[in-house]
């Protein structure tokens, strides 16, 4: 089972003006990515290495309200086979926070959402 640091996701109550300053202060080049009337999030994808920006009301039940003690940021790492991935955490004893078709959210030590996916 191989792993590696995919991206840092950002969830936001204020994503238009989280969105700004990044693309301003930052100078990061994000881009809309979605449908806006259904669901959109913006990010930069690099060199394999993603940042991504989104609207805490949207993401998912356990990201809103967004909360600086739990939930502002996510760790997404990238992993070729859930099936294989769900055997590691097994075999560790972890039992998995959440999981959809793409993504195995775990919770860290601190309670922090730590996600790993195919994507």
């Amino acid at each position: 089972m191989t792993s590696f640091l995919r991206g840092i996701f950002l969830t936001s109550n204020t994503p238009n003006e989280t969105i700004k300053f990044y693309q301003e202060v930052a100078g990061l080049s994000l881009e809309q990515v979605g449908d806006p009337e259904t669901y959109a999030y913006w990010r930069l994808d690099e060199n394999n290495f993603q940042i991504a920006i989104h609207d805490a009301s949207k993401i998912a039940g356990y990201t809103h309200p967004a909360r600086r003690e739990s939930n502002l940021t996510h760790l997404y790492f990238k992993i070729d086979s859930q099936i294989e991935f769900l055997q590691h955490i097994s075999m560790l004893g972890i039992a998995p926070y959440a999981k959809d078709d793409v993504v195995i959210t775990l919770e860290d030590p601190d309670g922090r959402k730590v996600m790993f996916g195919t994507a």
